[in-house]
């Protein structure tokens, strides 16, 4: 009996180390401009917005990009919360929180309609400028799922930016967007770690997000430089830090 009351006193308390640490709060987060050239990152905006309205020019389009549109949408979400935060005025700052609103309608829409007047919902978010910055901090407001989607397919673009160190010049300074872009969806996916597959290793959790951040934000520096050797090296850190982290969430992938 005594053995029996011992053991559930034992696995009372370890449940409480691990939800404790499932529940942790993620690290401070370090301001924008630390981690991300602001104009590089805002940069981007036009691009994602000029993705979005291809996705939705017509019905046959929508039908053969509504999961890039899902991703973009996503992805949206997060770079203006970052601009929004950003220690560094910027172009987006005043209108950040109507296009972080803007951008989760749309990426919550299930059809055409919907989607085509979500994309002009979120232009008119960017023109609108209504404030509300100060109600804005890092929170998850996006899905994890959809920005992790959307890693692979900024990774190959840069990938496809580096091959060939003489064109690199050319290409450095989208680069560099694109690379800010993998850091604010990093530093964006922190509060996620309750919907990983292991909850319980929170810790881990953030410090991964933290160096993929970090590498995200050495390749974008790198290419602000443009300077291929260091870009070249801050990808394969941030290579790493990806395949280091999926050993430890998603190991079926190795």
């Amino acid at each position: 009996m005594k053995l029996m009351t011992s053991l559930c006193v034992l696995f009372v308390a370890l449940a409480l180390v691990l939800s404790s640490a499932a529940l942790a709060d993620p690290p401070k987060p370090p301001a924008v401009s630390t981690f991300v050239p602001v104009d590089s990152l805002a940069d981007q905006v036009e691009d994602y917005i000029k993705d979005l309205e291809e996705a939705v020019e017509s019905k046959d389009e929508y039908k053969d990009s509504k999961e890039k549109l899902s991703k973009n949408s996503n992805t949206l979400i997060v770079i203006a919360l970052a601009l929004g935060l950003s220690d560094k005025e910027n172009g987006y700052k005043a209108s950040a929180a109507g296009i972080v609103q803007a951008a989760q309608k749309l990426a919550a829409t299930k059809d055409y309609d919907a989607a085509k007047s979500a994309v002009d919902g979120v232009k008119a978010a960017i023109k609108a400028k209504a404030g509300g910055a100060d109600n804005l901090k890092w929170e998850k407001v996006a899905s994890l799922h959809e920005l992790m989607e959307a890693v692979p397919t900024i990774n190959t673009k840069l990938k496809g930016a580096l091959k060939k160190e003489k064109r690199f010049p050319k290409k450095a300074e989208k680069a560099a967007g694109q690379a800010a872009v993998l850091a604010v969806i990093a530093q964006g996916s922190m509060p996620h770690s309750g919907d990983t597959k292991k909850p319980e290793e929170a810790a881990k959790w953030y410090k991964f997000c933290a160096e993929m951040r970090d590498a995200a934000a050495e390749l974008s520096a790198a290419c602000v430089k443009k300077d291929h050797a260091a870009a070249e090296a801050a990808m394969e850190k941030l290579g790493e830090t990806c395949h280091t982290c999926h050993e430890v969430f998603h190991p079926e992938e190795k």
